[in-house]
Parts: structure tokens; C-alpha cells; sequence
């Protein structure tokens, strides 16, 4: 079983990429040497003999990865699995853990106490990257393991001390997200200006080329130059000052493009930036992106935005296969026919045709905008990643159309992976929120009376008040009472004040001299209503029980409200 062919089989691979071979795992500290060479040291012995008690837990491992690539799975997240497989077993070697289908587990528990220390003291790993690598490796484990559970993976890193790091967001103040935008308006300005002064007698003609930001910034793209900025008459050989006149002189007609080592630079610095700028317009993954190819479209408008459609052979039928601002039609056309002057068309089918010096990458391949980076780098620009554009694309619509279902729906999301992974909190639009909620739903005024008023000044009497009941009109605190929109307040002052205003009405009570007419006096309604009102809050709960029985005491020992104590005294002085 130990010789046994352990190559991948049927992953993507480039032409200049080397075979994942899982052999190498058999031999301790050979995932420390480059792929591409590793092969030959260990037919030379560097390594010693292979490792028997690892051949179970290998050739495990490989059938699960063999039998995920047969299923479907995606050939860059294998590649990512095959990349981290390597560096487990690096550390593995490194440390000397025991490596066997019975001790992987404990040997990983024990690799995550060193990402720990990694974390915690020596400073040189994130808490993200280090939980993000663990629990790469712990699915693959579980994987190969087959571990019983719905998510052993996540049971398996639950038994380390390695947790998930803490998710809070950042809240955006006024200044940090005007700064936000800033940045990425700069960065599209940039881009933009990249890619009109990148046109084909550009790329073609004499090296460094200049590209003019502002009156005080001006970037210099070398191409294959190591010293844009050497003035060549100062050099004394004349076949060196002649081989350097050469190399920044313009292409002649009868030279391609695409030679080795002669403007690919510069021509995969238009890409990059044509696709940053669609990642912007179009809301789409990287990844995604990358897969496009280039063809023809149809336009269809939709509002202000257009939706790209691919078309078969001339016929209008064709799936729609991406969104954009309608002012974006004319850059992207820009950007085809530029493709198909540049020969790119005839030589690539793809959207974004990346060059690699020769090299024809696979599709599986990351993208790593590594000649955008570069330049912004050496001229002190700020640089903002595709994820980063993605989620201030995400923020910026949210805020704009105040709808998350239709945020959701464009940038191709549920409403809770958008919430979750996307949404940043804003303390304008919090308080913009708050301010809705309280205007729509709970729109409380100060009322004459105890308590609140929810009715913005548009009186309305309860359904069971007597015809004799005082009438609600916003100016009498007894009519307050009686009114739908009146509010309790669950407080102690407020019984207080309830107490209180009970008071006065028993004295007002008091100095009423009944007629023959048998005539109730408003007065007793408004005792009424108001001692209904304290025993609903008595049962509504013990606390509130006691509120009421102190508030009762109070008025009883004559220590009334401040609202109503003035009126109290008076009234009790006019006796």
C-alpha cells in the first residue's frame, strides 16, 4: 500500500506549475522544500526512508481530496486545502508530533497552542489568520477521519483553546467613513487615469511612460526598465549607452506585444486596473471575474443600470451574466476594443487576459494584482483590495436606497449574509433610525398631565368615558386621562404623581356642595380613573406594588409631587 500512487490527479494546473504529490508527506521535514524540488532530493536520500506508520493517514487523505475533486468541489479550495496540508506537516516535522491516523488529533490540539503562543506573545500572527489556518485543517481532518457529527471540523477546534476571534465591527464616525470614501473616490480616479493614458500607441511606444494624477504627482511606469530614471547620456560604454537607448525606445511594428519580457508589465498593469474598476461598477467577485470571458454583449436597460447579457451566435437570446452603472457601458467597450487592437483577443479568450511571462496559469490560479500593488506601493498611494471595494459598494448602496433586500439582491447575497459579513455600523444612519422609529411608532409628547402623549395633539376620547367625563383637549391634565393617546410611565414618580393628582381632586371633591339634581361631579370620574390606573400598575407586578403602596404613604404624610404640591397647599390654605 506504501507504494501506491499518490499524485493528484485531474486538478488544474499551469504549465509551469509542479504536481501535488501526497509521497512527500511520507518523508519527515520534505514539505520544508520546494515542490519543485523536493522530488529529486528524496530519490537522492536526503530525507531517509519513508515513514510506514504515516502511510494510513496519507493515503486517507488522499482519497478524500480525490474524492472531493471528483464530486466537484472547487479546484482552488483543494489547492488551498493541498497548501495547508503542507504546512501542518512542516510544523509537525518541526516540533517532532507524532504523525498516525490514532495521534493527528492530539498533534493538532497541540499545533494550535502554538499558533496560541504565536498570538499571544510572540505578536507575528493575527487571531483571524491563526483561527482561519486551524480550522482549515481541522475540516480536513475531520474529513479524512470521517469524525461522526453534522460539523465535526467545528466540534474539533471546540476542543482547543483556539476560538473564534470576536466579530465586532468598527463603527464608522462622520470623519472615518468621509475619509472611507475618499480613499476609494482617489483610488478610481487613479485607476481611471491608468487605464485612458494605457492606450495601444501607449503600451507600444518609448519607456517610462509618465501618467500625470495631479500637478503634483506624477507616476512613472518602468515596464522591463531597472532604472526608469537613469539619463543614459551620462553612460560612458557605448554599447551599454546603445543597449540602454534601445530598450526605451518604442516597439517596431514587427514586434509583438506579447514577447517575452517586453511590456508584459505594462500590459498587465491596464488589466489589473480595467479590473478593479469592473469589480467596483459591477459588485462581483474576484474570482468570478477572473472566469469572464470575451465576447460579445447585449445591453439591456434596467433603470439607471444596465444588465450584460452573453449572446450565442447573433441571437438575441442569452444569460444575463452581470449588472453595472449605465455610465460604465462606454469605459468597458473602451476596454474591448482595446483588447482586440492589442491582439489580446485573438490570443485569450478571457475578459481580464493576465500575462505571465510565458507562463499559461491556471484558471484555478490566484489572482494577486500584484503589478497595481507594486506601483501604488512605490508611490506611496493607498491600495484598496477587491473585498474592500466589494463592502464599500455594499455600505455605500445601503445607505442610498435605505433598502437591504434590494442591496442584497444586486450584489448577488440573502439579506442576512449581507447583515452579517458586509454591513458596517453607522452612528448617522443609527441615529437616523432611531429618530424614524420614534417619529412612526412611538411619536411621545409631553403631555399636561402625568405620563406621556403618543397622539401628536390630536385628542381622542377612551370608548367606555361617560358622557360627564372630562373631555380630552391637550391644555386639561383630567382630560389626559381620558384620552386613547395617553401613555403610563412605569416609574415610582409616576405613582407619585398619580397619588398626588388624586389628592387635589379629593379636595376639589370635598368643597362640592351636591344639588337636588343628583349631578355627578366630574371630579369623581377623574378619582375613579386615576385609582384604576394605580391598581392596574399594583398588579402588574410587586415591584410596582410597592411603588404604588409608597406613593400612597407619601400624599398620606403630606409629601405630595413637586408638580401638584403648590396646588395642594393652596388648596389646602383656602379651607
Amino acid at each position: 500500500m506504501i507504494n501506491k500512487d499518490l499524485k493528484i490527479k485531474g486538478l488544474m494546473m499551469g504549465t509551469h506549475e509542479t504536481a501535488w504529490d501526497l509521497k512527500v508527506l511520507l518523508y519527515k521535514n520534505a514539505t520544508s522544500v520546494r515542490r519543485d524540488k523536493v522530488m529529486k532530493r528524496i530519490d537522492n536520500g536526503d530525507f531517509g526512508n519513508r515513514l510506514p506508520e504515516r502511510a494510513t493517514l496519507v493515503m486517507k487523505l488522499y482519497d478524500m481530496l480525490m474524492g472531493l475533486l471528483i464530486s466537484g468541489s472547487s479546484h482552488r479550495t483543494i489547492k488551498t486545502y493541498l497548501e495547508q496540508v503542507w504546512k501542518f506537516f512542516a510544523a509537525i516535522d518541526k516540533n517532532n508530533l507524532p504523525c498516525t491516523e490514532e495521534e493527528i488529533v492530539s498533534s493538532f490540539k497541540i499545533w494550535t497552542e502554538y499558533l496560541l503562543a504565536r498570538v499571544n506573545q510572540k505578536k507575528d500572527l493575527s487571531h483571524f489568520t491563526a483561527y482561519k489556518t486551524a480550522s482549515i485543517i481541522a475540516n480536513i481532518i475531520a474529513k479524512t477521519l470521517s469524525l461522526p457529527g453534522s460539523k465535526p471540523g467545528h466540534s474539533l477546534m471546540l476542543n482547543t483553546r483556539l476560538s473564534r476571534p470576536n466579530k465586532n465591527k468598527p463603527v464608522l464616525g462622520t470623519q472615518a467613513d468621509k475619509q472611507n470614501l475618499a480613499n476609494t473616490f482617489q483610488f478610481g480616479r487613479i485607476l481611471t487615469a491608468i487605464c485612458h493614458s494605457l492606450d495601444l500607441a501607449t503600451v507600444r511606444g518609448p519607456v517610462p511612460i509618465k501618467i500625470k494624477l495631479s500637478e503634483e504627482k506624477v507616476i512613472t511606469i518602468a515596464g522591463n526598465l531597472k532604472d526608469p530614471d537613469l539619463d543614459v547620456s551620462t553612460i560612458e560604454n557605448p554599447a551599454v549607452r546603445r543597449t540602454a537607448i534601445l530598450k526605451r525606445q518604442a516597439l517596431p511594428d514587427d514586434v509583438s506585444l506579447f514577447e517575452v519580457n517586453k511590456r508584459s508589465n505594462i500590459l498587465n498593469l491596464r488589466i489589473e486596473a480595467e479590473l478593479l474598476i469592473f469589480l467596483a461598477q459591477t459588485g462581483m467577485n474576484l474570482a468570478q471575474a477572473v472566469l469572464l470571458k470575451s465576447e460579445d454583449y447585449r445591453w439591456q436597460t434596467n433603470g439607471e443600470d444596465y444588465d450584460v447579457f452573453r449572446v450565442y451566435k447573433g441571437r438575441r437570446q442569452g444569460e444575463s451574466i452581470f449588472s453595472c452603472y449605465n455610465t460604465y457601458r462606454e469605459h468597458l467597450q473602451n476596454y474591448l476594443k482595446w483588447l482586440n487592437d492589442t491582439g489580446f483577443k485573438s490570443l485569450d479568450d478571457r475578459l481580464f487576459p493576465l500575462l505571465s511571462r510565458g507562463m499559461v496559469r491556471s484558471t484555478a490560479s490566484k489572482t494577486t494584482l500584484s503589478s497595481v500593488k507594486n506601483l501604488f506601493k512605490k508611490n506611496e498611494l493607498t491600495f484598496i483590495n477587491p473585498s474592500e471595494l466589494r463592502n464599500t459598494r455594499v455600505n455605500w448602496l445601503i445607505r442610498h436606497t435605505d433598502d437591504i433586500s434590494l442591496t442584497a439582491s444586486q450584489m448577488g447575497h440573502t439579506a442576512d449574509v449581507l447583515v452579517r459579513d458586509y454591513l458596517r455600523p453607522h452612528h448617522q444612519r443609527a441615529t437616523s433610525e432611531i429618530i424614524s422609529f420614534h417619529n412612526d411608532y412611538d411619536p411621545s409628547l409631553a403631555a399636561p398631565g402625568p405620563g406621556v402623549c403618543v397622539g401628536k395633539s390630536h385628542p381622542q376620547s377612551i370608548s367606555q368615558a361617560s358622557k360627564d367625563a372630562p373631555v380630552p383637549d391637550c391644555i386639561s391634565p383630567e382630560g389626559c386621562i381620558f384620552c386613547t393617546h395617553h401613555k403610563d410611565i412605569m416609574s415610582y414618580d409616576y405613582c407619585w404623581k398619580l397619588a398626588s393628582h388624586l389628592r387635589i381632586k379629593k379636595i376639589e371633591l370635598g368643597e362640592y356642595k351636591p344639588s337636588n339634581k343628583n349631578y355627578t361631579h366630574p371630579a369623581c370620574l377623574v378619582i375613579d380613573r386615576l385609582n384604576l390606573k394605580l391598581e392596574a400598575i399594583a398588579k402588574s407586578s410587586s415591584i410596582r406594588d410597592q411603588w404604588v403602596i409608597n406613593a400612597r404613604d407619601s400624599i398620606r404624610a403630606g409629601n405630595y409631587h413637586p408638580q401638584w404640591s403648590g396646588f395642594i397647599n393652596l388648596l389646602e390654605e383656602m379651607k
